[in-house]
């Protein structure tokens, strides 16, 4: 019987063997010397067991390790729930050919998962001591590549060709999740995305036509994508703890409605959503600059009951008045 330290406890394994073994124990929070007589898949399965039961322990060891204190400005809230973490690699669906893009890789929990299951991760931290940790702790890898960078000021159309398909996951700042998300389902390269938002960010944008949390933002996702609500996160699977609590959501690229101008598209929905108290017909023609009666015309055209509001409206109606208003000028 030989006694064995594992993050400051005495353990004491059974030697089966007889014989000198190397035993590699990941991740490197959860390093054990070598030590000769020690049966390896024992000690591999304790580990592993202590890994998957104390998440928040491990987070909180690398934060002291590395001197790191979350920023309350960068939005950075821990999940420390590996169910939720297995929720989200399974929706991942994922294999050896994939390429995925994480978005804020933190200390690398969800990065280390990733890792042996696909081709590439390439692994996008905007905190400069967060990089620091992934490189220590995960960097040896072949197949990660850590970007130190701000996502939203980053451009991937010179790393990803058009013809490859990758995935993006990562639990999204709450500040720039509506932005973000939009900028990157317009990506040709992009196949779906898995992440978490604000709970309140979700249900608007899978909200349906007639609810009063439909918005712009719902109206211009789903031109790209399809939304599909997977899990609700509550806060207190994070540290530190969020004021509010987080939903993963699934988004899938899909033959898109076809408008004949994307940005007069644009430009209708959101003059729809201006003001939202007044009949269509009313806000079109403030938030376009146009004459009310042109604006009815072009909805009769388009088949749409000028009195109706912006939150009754399908997708597809809005395509049909944008490509009226196309055709009209």
């Amino acid at each position: 019987m030989n006694d064995v330290i594992i993050n400051g406890v005495k353990q004491s394994l059974l030697d089966s063997s007889g014989q000198s073994q190397d035993c590699f124990v990941a991740p490197k929070a959860f390093w054990t010397p070598r030590n000769d007589n020690i049966e390896c898949t024992l000690l591999n399965t304790y580990v592993k067991k202590t890994t998957k039961m104390k998440l928040r322990e491990k987070t909180e060891y690398l934060w002291d390790k590395y001197h790191f204190t979350p920023q309350k400005k960068l939005g950075q809230n821990f999940l420390i729930d590996p169910g939720i973490v297995d929720r989200i690699i399974e929706a991942l669906e994922l294999n050896k050919e994939d390429t995925v893009l994480e978005i804020g890789a933190g200390t690398g929990v969800l990065t280390e998962k990733l890792i042996p299951l696909v081709k590439k991760v390439i692994a996008v931290e905007i905190d400069e001591k967060l990089c620091q940790i992934l490189e220590k702790e995960v960097g040896e890898y072949p197949n990660l590549e850590i970007i130190c960078a701000d996502v939203s000021k980053t451009s991937f159309l010179d790393k990803f060709h058009q013809q490859e398909k990758v995935k993006i996951v990562g639990n999204l700042p709450y500040q720039i999740a509506s932005s973000l998300i939009l900028e990157l389902i317009e990506s040709k390269w992009l196949k779906f995305m898995v992440v978490m938002i604000q709970r309140e960010v979700a249900e608007r944008i899978t909200s349906q036509p007639g609810s009063k949390k439909r918005g712009a933002l719902t109206v211009l996702i789903n031109y790209y994508g399809k939304i599909v609500r997977i899990i609700d996160v509550p806060p207190q699977v994070f540290i530190p703890r969020p004021g509010v609590g987080g939903a993963v959501i699934k988004i899938e690229k899909k033959t898109k409605y076809q408008a004949n101008n994307e940005d007069k598209f644009f430009a209708v929905v959101r003059a729809a959503f201006s003001t939202r108290r007044k009949m269509l017909a009313n806000a079109l023609s403030r938030g376009l600059g146009m004459e009310k009666e042109i604006i009815k015309e072009i909805l009769t055209r388009a088949g749409v009951e000028w009195q109706r509001r912006a939150e009754e409206l399908r997708v597809e109606e809005f395509v049909k008045i944008s490509n009226e208003l196309y055709n009209w000028n």
